[in-house]
């Protein structure tokens, strides 16, 4: 029988995350799951303890309450199933994941939702922090949220991949044989189901910006970036094994602590997403 406990939903900030308890991940409702896509909504990312039961499949299943579960975000494709889905020992590529980044910006339509699940992690080290790009955006001033609502700005697989030496090298060999390395995104994006605004730069994968000189792009990114890390704006995930995480790439960014030298094992698991809209679409 699906879960029907009354669900759980505690605050980890006032901007940011929000802690789940009262649901098994290995057998959910769809009362169940509607709660669980609004508390998304409302506070970005979300941490479900202690879910070392639930199968692949059932993470599978459960993402499906929420659209089209791929296997990653440059690979995966509707024909994804949860038998493609194994453990990942994330310590090789930590160095591309130690700075503030939104799930596969630089790709037409990047991961609208990911799921992590710690299978291994580091006896001390290997935290995850989150930032709420929505808060970031309302925190500005109007004339500046104004101007950046009529801009664009290009994201390009080469930055990231430039930290990770040989692995970098061969991802975007293999990328480059089914998308291009960069993409135009709007510099603020529109909440699909919410229609609140979201600052959509990453220091991560975010060039520069189109139709302004090189300076102006340089300095602006650069407020930005410093602006988005913030304490206001985001939290600090301390993991233990079985904590699962859900968050929303289109409202948030997060940023993987480097600092741990043991495996650190993850499932993941993403959803298919749509092409960024700004203000103006």
């Amino acid at each position: 029988m699906a879960t029907r406990t009354a669900l759980s939903i505690r605050k980890v900030t006032p901007a940011i995350g929000a802690v789940v308890e009262g649901v098994d991940l290995a057998d959910v409702d769809a009362d169940a799951a509607g709660a669980i896509r609004q508390a998304l909504f409302d506070h970005g990312v979300l941490f479900f303890p202690g879910q070392q039961r639930a199968s692949v499949d059932q993470l599978w299943e459960f993402l499906e309450h929420f659209g089209t579960p791929w296997k990653d975000d440059s690979f995966g494709s509707d024909e994804d199933g949860p038998q493609l889905v194994g453990d990942s020992d994330f310590q090789p590529t930590k160095s591309g994941t130690a700075v503030w980044h939104t799930d596969s910006s630089f790709l037409e339509k990047p991961t609208r939702f990911t799921l992590l699940r710690a299978m291994a992690m580091p006896d001390v080290g290997g935290d995850t922090c989150w930032a709420s790009m929505t808060a970031a955006y309302e925190a500005l001033h109007p004339s500046l949220r104004e101007m950046l609502d009529g801009l664009s700005a290009v994201h390009t697989l080469e930055i990231p991949m430039a930290c990770m030496g040989e692995y970098g090298d061969a991802f975007m060999a293999e990328h480059d044989r089914f998308h291009p390395r960069q993409q135009l995104h709007p510099m603020v994006a529109v909440h699909a189901e919410t229609g609140r605004k979201a600052l959509y730069v990453t220091e991560s994968c975010t060039g520069r910006i189109e139709g302004v000189s090189p300076l102006e792009s340089r300095h602006l990114l650069a407020l930005l970036f410093e602006h988005i890390k913030s304490p206001d704006f985001n939290l600090r995930w301390r993991w233990s094994e079985g904590d699962v995480a859900l968050w929303d790439n289109r409202k948030v960014q997060h940023y993987a602590v480097p600092d741990y030298d043991s495996p650190r094992v993850v499932q993941r698991i993403v959803v298919k997403g749509d092409r960024p809209l700004g203000p103006g679409s």
